[in-house]
């Protein structure tokens, strides 16, 4: 679609721009996807949190697997203690037979006993699986120089209690954890006759996390009751030994018998953490812990989400370039065409017209109807042009007439005038005094009708004898008036008031003798005090208000509307001279300047006549 137009001597607008009509479609095409992002932000954070609990669990169950894994390990190593009581090498205290037993049964062991050992009932060595290997505590040597455990504590409650008894997990030498647990062996008559132990670890922990990893990056540790660090992996042999007991980590496992935790860990880095006691029927039992990183944990869920969303970027892009293009072609060329041929016609090209047909039915059938809106335009605008030279040629043809009028009407009355003078010389004393007020009253009517002339002749003349409106200080125009009423502002020791004026686009000389006829009938309708005239002047939205306020006679609100009308009188000529025309000038010379007058008062309270001057440049009547 073109826009085709007459060749015209006006300057070109500036071309007009609907990149907010794009900015409309491509907002609308975000909308679209705006509900989809927001879902997918949704799902996706949905998916980190599940990730979350679910990494958690994990944490929680591998832990619990652990300590379930320690725990059978120690069931079944009291078990083969409390077998190995009751074989008759034990009873019979035959060192070589129990070595050879104790060494077989640990070469078939699955791992996680370091140790077994028999021991007299007055704390003597029998034989252990491994000889002098220390798992047991550094032993004492009685006077004979023989190794006895007679003052070992696990030793001495196995003989007070007579019942299996389990010590807490403590650390070697070496540095490892080491737990023993012992029970007695009795003879046939019931005695306890030795004592059967045996020293546990945490090395199937490890072969457990062999066979069964934990994600990448978790950390798994085993903390007593004092929080010092008996275990960890993957290994850390520096941290073993340590006390851990106000590390974040460290209180949250030891709070409570198991459960799980967002925690920073003992090397500072954020985990999921899960975490059960190893020995839950041990009052001292330590507690095993596990925690899996939480970007491990968070990153199948993350990795999802920044899928989704880069197909929701791509998709919006693509969205977008499509409504930028289609919006182009399909909305805003045509209607950019459809402004700028309504510009055109606005600049008083008519004869501008849409070419071809828009693709969307709407803006076709608005093209359509631009154009028809066009050509009635354009006829009404052949019968405007040519009312409008009616109107010129009636107007100065009234024009024209009043002037003639006044010219031919002015002469009969100085005539009247004249003759009435000389009548009045010579023949004044042949006159009674009826007839001298007769004369009087021709004579008075003559220059009254003489003045109302001159006064239509102004009025008729004020719209097209104006001058050029032109920026002016309205404070200038009341200077003019005060200065063409100075006499009668003496004579009547009136006060003006005035506050800070506005400049504004007028005719000085009108707006002079607007502010004249209205501080003058303030001066002719003064009340018995002194006179007092208040100018002041008021922001509007997009003109100044000029008020006028007086302490004069004030108006009845019945005639608030009748004053303004030519030749309307409150008073008579005897009373207040007078022709009734001066406010049918001011409003008149109000509404050229695009502005409108108005009156507030009440009989005997004063008046406040205010008008409006628009706040720019309007152009000339």
């Amino acid at each position: 679609r073109e826009a085709t137009s007459m060749p015209q001597d006006r300057a070109p607008s500036p071309p007009f721009r609907l990149g907010g009509l794009r900015r409309i479609l491509m907002a609308l095409v975000l909308l679209a996807v705006l509900p989809a992002l927001g879902l997918a932000l949704h799902h996706g954070l949905s998916q980190l949190h599940q990730a979350r609990e679910e990494a958690k669990a994990e944490a929680a169950s591998k832990a619990l697997s652990l300590a379930g894994e320690q725990k059978e390990l120690t069931r079944a190593a009291r078990q083969l203690i409390e077998t190995l009581a009751a074989t008759t090498v034990v009873r019979v205290i035959d060192p070589q037979g129990c070595a050879r037993l104790f060494s077989q049964l640990m070469a078939q062991s699955a791992g996680g006993v370091a140790n077994i050992l028999a021991v007299s009932n007055t704390g003597e060595r029998i034989a252990e699986a491994v000889p002098d290997a220390g798992d047991f505590s550094d032993p004492d040597r009685n006077p004979l120089g023989q190794i006895s455990y007679a003052n070992r504590n696990w030793f001495r409650a196995v003989l007070r209690t007579g019942k299996f008894q389990a010590g807490p997990f403590v650390l070697s030498p070496d540095g490892r954890p080491r737990m023993v647990i012992a029970c007695p062996a009795r003879s046939w008559d019931g005695s306890i006759k030795a004592v059967v132990a045996a020293c546990l670890t945490l090395e199937a922990l490890g072969h457990r996390l062999e066979a069964v990893p934990p994600p990448p990056g978790s950390l798994v540790g085993v903390v007593d009751q004092t929080g010092r660090l008996l275990w960890s992996h993957p290994d850390a042999v520096s941290r073993i030994g340590q006390d851990t007991a106000q590390s974040p980590l460290t209180k949250a496992v030891l709070a409570r018998p198991d459960g799980n935790a967002e925690i920073t860990g003992l090397d500072g880095i954020p985990r999921l953490t899960g975490f059960a006691r190893l020995l839950p029927e041990l009052p001292d039992s330590p507690t095993v812990y596990v925690g899996i990183p939480q970007d491990e944990a968070y990153a199948k869920a993350e990795a999802m989400l920044r899928h989704q969303l880069l197909w929701l970027v791509l998709v919006g892009v693509v969205g977008l370039g499509a409504a930028w293009l289609m919006g182009s072609r399909l909305l805003v060329r045509p209607i950019t065409d459809l402004v700028e041929a309504a510009e055109a016609i606005g600049r008083g090209e008519s004869a501008t017209r849409l070419a071809g047909t828009a693709r969307v039915t709407e803006l076709a059938r608005l093209g359509r109807a631009f154009n028809a809106m066009a050509d009635d335009l354009e006829e009404r605008e052949r019968g405007l042009v040519q009312l409008t030279s009616d109107l010129r040629n009636s107007n100065r043809d009234l024009e024209q007439f009043a002037y003639v009028a006044s010219h031919d009407l002015q002469e009969p009355l100085r005539k009247i005038t004249s003759f009435a003078d000389l009548l009045t010389k010579r023949y004044g004393s042949q006159f009674d005094e009826t007839g001298q007020r007769y004369i009087n009253y021709m004579v008075d009517g003559a220059k009254r009708m003489s003045q109302l002339i001159s006064h239509l002749l102004a009025y008729s003349r004020l719209g097209t004898h104006g001058k050029a409106f032109a920026p002016m200080p309205v404070g200038d125009a009341l200077d003019i008036a005060l200065d063409n009423l100075q006499l009668s502002l003496e004579q009547t020791g009136a006060v003006i008031h005035r506050t800070e004026l506005p400049t504004v686009v007028a005719d000085l000389a009108q707006i002079g003798q607007l502010f004249q006829n209205l501080v003058g009938n303030a001066l002719k309708y003064r009340g018995p005090d002194t006179p007092e005239i208040a100018v002041s002047a008021k922001r509007l939205e997009s003109a100044w208000e000029i008020a006028v306020a007086d302490n004069g006679l004030g108006i009845a609100r019945q005639h608030h509307e009748r004053i303004f009308r030519m030749f309307q009188r409150l008073h008579t000529t005897k009373d207040y001279p007078g022709a009734g025309i001066g406010l049918s000038f001011c409003k008149r010379i109000v509404e050229r300047h695009g502005g409108h007058i108005r009156v507030e008062s009440e009989a005997g309270q004063g008046s406040t006549f205010f008008f409006t001057l628009p706040d720019k440049e309007e152009a000339e009547a």
